[in-house]
């Protein structure tokens, strides 16, 4: 299964979400790849790598034919646990899909649809704005997944992001939402409240259960480059993405390899 992260705000807890995610998946027993989509390459930090020697985007290189896919993917330390990493040449790389118009969006999805029989599950985060760069990411994908910080202004963007998957739905191929995900939750305040109540009139119907809390564990663990799961999992953070794991397990349900200790 192929799925995108995916908000036209940033700072919604996209690249946090993905990678944690899929560590879980992986923990129990899903192979799982992640792809860095974004040129700011949030997801390759993430993951503690360094920017490649000479110009290289990896992602772009790979996309655009330059390499293959063993040359771009880097295993994590972390058993089933894979990514493609990106650089800012990602933008130069996505200047150059423009211009082959039909072809243009379709550039991500030619890639990994034979990627399908090595992976369970297929990650992609993207960039926070619509481009080329997220119709690719949204084409390429069999559901998406929207997380959605609850405060009052980043509700704003969604009824655009929820037009742009409509046009692929309706111009280019089937395309299902999983859910919207609320994150950086706070217990009790108001403000959170009222933001959730809006992302369900936005979305009735497919709002997952599982919200993510503000939470410095989380934050300590991408400072670290580690997932949750793989830092502290007495945390609250380890607790959510525990929960959104079974969730989602239970919307796409994958036979599994053994778990993971």
């Amino acid at each position: 299964m192929i799925l995108a992260f995916a908000n036209q705000k940033g700072g919604v807890a996209k690249t946090t979400t993905c990678v944690n995610l899929g560590a879980g998946l992986a923990l129990r027993g899903h192979s799982v790849l992640l792809i860095d989509a974004d040129p700011q390459g949030s997801l390759t930090r993430y993951l503690g790598a360094q920017s490649p020697d000479g110009g290289s985007s990896l992602l772009g290189d790979w996309l655009l034919g330059r390499a293959q896919f063993k040359e771009v993917v880097r295993q994590t330390p972390y058993e089933r646990l894979s990514y493609v990493p990106t650089t800012m040449q990602l933008i130069s790389d996505s200047a150059i899909m423009e211009q082959a118009k039909v072809k243009a969006v379709h550039y991500l999805r030619q890639k990994v649809e034979p990627l399908r029989a090595s992976y369970d599950f297929i990650l992609v985060d993207t960039q926070p704005s619509f481009s080329v760069l997220l119709a690719n990411s949204l084409v390429a994908a069999d559901q998406v997944l929207i997380p959605v910080k609850l405060d009052a202004l980043s509700n704003h963007g969604l009824p655009d992001l929820i037009n742009n998957i409509h046009d692929v739905q309706d111009n280019i191929k089937s395309l299902d939402i999983l859910g919207a995900l609320a994150t950086f939750d706070r217990k009790g305040v108001g403000q959170c409240e009222r933001s959730l109540a809006e992302i369900h009139t936005y979305l009735p119907g497919k709002v997952l259960a599982t919200s993510i809390h503000l939470n410095s564990k989380l934050a300590d663990a991408a400072e670290a480059h580690k997932p949750i799961q793989h830092y502290d999992r007495s945390s609250q953070g380890f607790a959510d993405y525990e929960s959104l794991t079974k969730e989602v397990l239970a919307k796409c349900p994958r036979k599994a390899h053994a778990p993971l200790p």
